[in-house]
């Protein structure tokens, strides 16, 4: 009976087996699946000492390599007794690629972690692995490109670095630039000014809402201000776009350094906007368009707050700092207001009608 419930216990076993970490199992399975499933005879386990088979099935495996015990689980409680968790360790797999295959790609790239892990060296991956060489080999004849266009090039497939290719990559502790592929920013709708050449712009103005835009952007024509701000470039952020689109700045400006004003409605969308853009671009120098925030109070002018507006209140602890930070804690104290009373005020309140009033 033992070599038979030996073979059942290695079959289960290395059918949960995983490739890279141990799993933790309980023994009373272990052993309820023996009983149940395999010898389907509970008294026939009993009268041919079945536990003392199963226990020495235990030390074997241990001695194998293939578990070993929870040392803080409790004791079965049986004799003899086996504590009552074990973990299962992972399955041994022996290198697939050969060390003269590794060695022909070492001048370039660096396999420590293939080394490390057996499991991730398949055909597919040796293939993409020569692949990369070969790029790298020759990388200084080839031009900057997106990350689209490099994958295409090298694989066949525009969204390859977007998927399984990024994993890749970190494998191989490479990134896009040593590639010399890039992640250009989606474009976005620009105005600059009459007299500004792009340059040479020192400030950018970023709206969020269309009409607004078209409103900034008739001022800048006559070349007069938006309520005291003089942009030289007028941003449309279309939402939630920009904060996608933002690094397409750089693009156009040859990475300059830029005072970059935001405005958008004074309601919690607009808020979670302008901070996850500051966030998400902190060595670029974002302010809220205090002067136009204002403005816009000033109208007095406002409605209900969307209900499907996401209402983080951490947006809005962030801009009432920033503001006091500014000495314009008047402006924090009626953000607040109208954020308690659910109310909003869109960009619409500024046009070319109400900035004359």
């Amino acid at each position: 009976m033992k070599e038979k419930m030996k073979n059942w216990m290695n079959d289960y076993l290395k059918g949960i087996q995983l490739p890279t970490r141990r799993k933790k199992i309980k023994l009373q399975f272990i052993e309820d699946y023996i009983i149940k499933e395999k010898i389907k005879d509970p008294i026939r386990y009993q009268t041919e000492n079945g536990y003392h088979h199963f226990v020495k099935i235990i030390v074997e495996l241990l001695d194998e390599g293939m578990v070993t015990p929870v040392k803080k689980s409790p004791l079965n409680g049986r004799r003899p007794s086996l504590h009552s968790e074990w973990w299962l360790l992972p399955a041994q797999i022996n290198s697939q690629w050969t060390d003269m295959q590794i060695l022909t790609v070492s001048d370039v790239l660096n396999l420590t972690k293939y080394r490390q892990h057996p499991e991730w060296q398949t055909v597919q991956e040796w293939q993409w692995i020569q692949t990369i060489y070969c790029f790298l080999k020759q990388k200084d004849s080839y031009n900057w490109v997106t990350r689209e266009e490099r994958a295409f090039q090298l694989f066949g497939e525009e969204k390859f670095f977007s998927n399984e290719g990024s994993l890749l990559l970190q494998r191989l502790q490479l990134s896009l630039e040593d590639l010399k592929a890039k992640v250009y920013g989606e474009p976005f709708v620009f105005w600059p000014a009459l007299t500004t050449d792009i340059n040479t712009a020192n400030t950018v103005l970023i709206v969020e809402n269309l009409s607004f835009f078209h409103t900034c952007r008739q001022l800048m024509n006559w070349e007069r201000s938006i309520v005291g701000i003089q942009p030289d470039i007028l941003i449309y952020g279309e939402g939630k776009k920009i904060e996608k689109s933002f690094n397409f700045l750089e693009s156009i400006t040859a990475g300059k350094e830029l005072l970059i004003y935001y405005v958008g409605d004074l309601d919690p969308e607009g808020w979670g906007i302008y901070v996850r853009l500051a966030d998400s671009y902190p060595t670029a120098n974002i302010q809220l368009a205090i002067p136009i925030y204002e403005a816009l109070l000033d109208k007095r002018l406002s409605n209900q707050t969307e209900t499907n507006q996401n209402e983080n209140s951490m947006y809005l602890e962030r801009v009432k700092m920033e503001l006091q930070q500014k000495g314009r804690s008047d402006l924090a104290k009626k953000i607040q207001q109208l954020w308690e009373e659910k109310r909003r005020v869109p960009q619409e309140a500024l046009s070319l009608d109400t900035l004359e009033n």
